[in-house]
């Protein structure tokens, strides 16, 4: 008998579950890169399964339209303890048929709602974002300043990142505004960090000044 997308999602997981604790799991033999926790594990399944169908991207994009933040209707909905989960799962069914997402799409969602897992999803979407970076040889970084900047700002601090990755490698470029940071910038590319905010160098001197105190 055939199964449906969110029959075997379900199975492929169960499947996995069992392996995923041992040093050669299958899913990330598939994945360019290892990631890890629990939001990893979920997002190696679904790599696999959408690799297994060759919807790895429209996967990606069917998570893109999709809001999983904290706070937002879609989110709320889901974790409302006050929603019988056989409706709950009926509503989101019929939700992302109408928007037409993928059936690995589909079944990733239904299977992580049926586990409970919907407080970790937004982690396991910015997981499988993080390996289709790695698998198109891209690196995320995310510059925050304190005020837009204009194209040829961009430009020359794209420019200069570019050198911090490997050969063969490219910049995917995330920018952020706060003005909180007063000026300067904050980096972040991969899971490397670097803090050159105006308000940080304030507090470090003012710090330092209490401590001489």
């Amino acid at each position: 008998m055939a199964l449906t997308g969110g029959a075997r999602w379900s199975l492929l997981l169960a499947q996995g579950a069992r392996s995923f604790s041992s040093s050669s799991v299958a899913y990330a033999a598939k994945a360019p890169i290892q990631v890890y926790g629990l939001e990893g594990r979920y997002a190696h399944a679904l790599f696999s399964a959408a690799s297994s169908k060759n919807c790895v991207n429209e996967v990606e994009a069917d998570l893109e339209r999709l809001d999983f933040k904290r706070g937002t209707v879609f989110t709320n909905f889901l974790m409302n303890p006050a929603e019988a989960k056989a409706t709950k799962l009926r509503i989101l069914d019929d939700a992302l048929q109408a928007v037409k997402c993928n059936e690995i799409t589909r079944g990733f969602i239904r299977t992580v709602t049926e586990k409970n897992r919907v407080r970790k999803i937004e982690g396991m979407v910015k997981a499988y974002k993080t390996i289709m970076f790695a698998s198109r040889g891209e690196v995320s970084c995310v510059v925050t300043t304190a005020t837009t900047p204009d194209k040829k700002t961009l430009d020359e601090i794209q420019k200069i990142l570019s050198g911090f990755v490997q050969k063969g490698q490219k910049i995917t470029m995330d920018v952020k505004v706060d003005p909180a940071i007063i000026g300067g910038m904050v980096v972040q590319i991969g899971d490397r960090f670097c803090d050159m905010s105006v308000a940080t160098k304030v507090r470090r001197l003012t710090d330092t000044l209490s401590t001489a105190v």
